[in-house]
């Protein structure tokens, strides 16, 4: 379910990984003073200067010592030593042994790095996915409350629903956002199990009875904005098991909104009944995009 950032100081990796090339911003902060009337001794201090910054004054730096991972922090041992044997053997004016000392202590930067876990990254994550579940519930349970209330009896606890939510809302609320996340995934498996159990005892088809075709159309139109924001709630999360089925979800979206505007359209022109049967192509057109991606409707 789920879009990434790169951090400044992975962008910084990166880009000395794949291209080696940097400013001069850094010269001579990090690493000895060398004269270099050569170009290619000025890039190679440029390079060790900013190398220098990430392991010694980086933010990651700090993180992976912090981290209490031996393996990492000896890798990122081994990338400081081969900094230093750089440095040596750029003093001896031999650049390309001292390029050679500094790819390698990228390889074990990046390496090192990759053993712990971002956790600015991690926790803003986790509030990605915390705001994308929390929509789900409240999605999943206006559905369920658009069944007959004698059609569902028994499918779900509401107690223990609402304790699951507010227990996530409290862990929540003391800046824990990655623990919230398990009892908030269980309120919103609660739900989808229960929508699933109405489907197969076929509690979903049933009869209505509006007051006015106004009334009906306006039921209808709020059924269509939820399935709306269900649908794209499955195009933002970004899973690799609907990757292949979302152009066919996207191509159902659009002829949906084609649908609820020509519905609006209508309306407007008080042809109450026309539109309604347009809403309900549109919700029917919905249906099939949530069954694609494996909600149970």
């Amino acid at each position: 379910m789920l879009s990434f950032k790169i951090s400044s100081l992975r962008l910084k990796v990166c880009l000395l990984i794949g291209s080696l090339f940097v400013s001069a911003c850094f010269s001579g902060i990090y690493a000895d003073e060398i004269p270099a009337p050569a170009k290619t001794q000025r890039e190679t201090l440029n390079k060790l200067n900013l190398l220098g910054y990430i392991l010694l004054k980086s933010k990651r730096e700090k993180e992976v010592r912090a981290s209490g991972n031996n393996k990492a922090i000896a890798i990122l041992e081994m990338a400081r030593k081969h900094y230093e044997t750089a440095k040596i053997l750029l003093k001896k004016g031999e650049i390309d042994a001292s390029n050679n000392e500094i790819q390698k202590s990228l390889q074990n930067i990046s390496v090192s790095f990759r053993m712990v876990v971002d956790t600015e990254r991690a926790v803003e994550l986790a509030r990605e996915q915390y705001a994308l579940l929390k929509s789900r519930v409240k999605n999943f349970r206006q559905l369920f409350r658009q069944l007959p209330a004698d059609k569902t009896k028994g499918l779900l606890d509401f107690e223990k629903l609402d304790g699951r939510v507010k227990e996530a809302e409290s862990i929540y609320a003391k800046n824990q956002p990655e623990r919230a996340l398990a009892p908030l995934l269980e309120a919103a498996d609660m739900l989808e199990r229960a929508l699933s159990a109405a489907r197969k005892n076929e509690t979903v088809v049933y009869a209505l009875e509006f007051s006015s075709l106004d009334e009906e159309y306006k039921y209808e139109l709020e059924r269509n904005e939820n399935y709306i924001l269900l649908t794209n709630m499955i195009l933002n999360a970004d899973s690799s098991e609907n990757s292949k089925k979302l152009p066919l979800i996207r191509m159902l979206l659009n002829k949906n909104q084609q649908l609820r505007h020509e519905a609006e359209k209508q309306f407007e022109r008080k042809a109450v009944k026309e539109a309604i049967i347009l809403l309900e192509k549109g919700n029917k057109t919905l249906v099939r995009a949530l069954r694609l991606s494996g909600l149970a409707l």
